[in-house]
């Protein structure tokens, strides 16, 4: 039948028609707990989709990261002790392959993100998706607007942490306020920058506008949702973490093909696709 086939003839308990509508986090339980192998399933989807964003994601961070994260290993050793080079290398590896996960997690990976964003809101909304064909279609519907928010992302990547790296360095040497003040307000521009990709993808599928309105709609929803957003982001940073302490890269890696990225994203989508389908219904409601 193949790894993403489904009998989609057979009958499942289904839901009673008389029994009460859960909200906010009960629902959310009640339908990862109903969705999970699909979700499983779409996960693998995605991930093999973004392969090509996952290189590209970790060569970069171990470009730019590689000889401050060698400098730091090495400095934390010891006075008298001498770290192997092949403990530094493993060290390495889990935080250049953490932030690579972390990036994919938070600010999605372009065309196959908005197929990810398509698949979970429907089962947000409870409404039917073939996780193949919708995904394939999603991603070539979007793929223009989707590219374009990933070399965005490249290029503000690359300014925003060579920015921060220069303040530091400028504050740390001359001691000046006015370089600690440069290097919050870069860091908090990098954060209001995550948020909105948590809505970037579920507006991008949701509706059809130019691209200044879907970042001008995302900026909104990232300064309007802050404190979710917070609570969002931190619950991604804590789980990808945890594991990537406790688990070999390898087996890190494997757990976010197989079901662990789609656990980390998948509160993001929820809340997303929710937000954005009541502010929807607000609207026309106005109207």
């Amino acid at each position: 039948m193949g790894l993403f086939s489904f009998n989609y003839a057979k009958p499942g308990p289904g839901v009673d028609k008389d029994a009460p509508k859960k909200k906010g986090i009960f629902l959310y339980f009640e339908l990862l707990g109903r969705k999970f192998f699909k979700l499983c399933q779409v996960n693998m989807l995605y991930f093999l989709c973004s392969i090509p964003y996952i290189a590209l994601m970790f060569l970069f961070i171990t470009g730019f990261f590689g000889g401050y994260f060698t400098e730091m290993i090495q400095s934390i050793n010891m006075p008298g002790e001498e770290i192997s080079g092949e403990s530094v290398s493993t060290i390495l590896l889990m935080l250049t392959s953490l932030l690579t996960m972390l990036f994919f997690a938070l600010w999605g990976s372009g065309p196959a993100s908005a197929s990810f964003a398509y698949v979970t809101r429907c089962f947000t909304r409870e409404e039917h998706s073939w996780i193949w064909s919708d995904f394939i279609r999603i991603f070539k519907e979007n793929f223009k607007q989707a590219m374009i928010v990933v070399v965005m992302d490249f290029v503000m990547l690359f300014l925003m942490l060579n920015a921060l790296i220069q303040y530091w360095n400028l504050y740390t040497t001359q001691n000046q306020f006015v370089f600690a003040l440069l290097m919050y307000l870069c860091f908090m521009m990098f954060i209001i920058y995550t948020f909105m990709h948590f809505h970037i993808y579920q507006l991008m599928i949701t509706f059809e506008c130019k691209f200044r309105d879907l970042l001008k709609n995302a900026l909104m929803l990232a300064f309007g949702k802050a404190p979710m957003n917070l609570v969002l982001g931190a619950l991604a940073i804590a789980l990808l973490g945890v594991m990537f302490n406790y688990l070999q890269p390898v087996f890190a890696l494997l757990l976010c093909f197989l079901v662990f990225l789609g656990l980390v994203r998948y509160p993001i989508e929820f809340y997303s696709a929710r937000t954005i389908q009541r502010i929807a219904i607000e609207f026309k409601e106005d109207k």
